[in-house]
């Protein structure tokens, strides 16, 4: 099986998108995951919680 990152395929937005809907709360995880991410920015308003990895 191969992965590719969004930016070998051209597209940001399905990476984004994924993130977001894996993010969000389960039963298993009632908190929901954070996100790892250098665009800080691209998260600004939305319902995740956010580890910002710039230094």
């Amino acid at each position: 099986m191969m992965w590719l990152s969004a930016t070998a395929c051209g597209s940001t937005v399905w990476a984004a998108a994924h993130s977001q809907y894996a993010a969000q709360p389960t039963p298993e995880r009632p908190d929901g995951a954070s996100i790892a991410t250098t665009a800080l920015r691209q998260w600004a308003g939305k319902p995740v919680r956010v580890l910002h990895l710039t230094p």
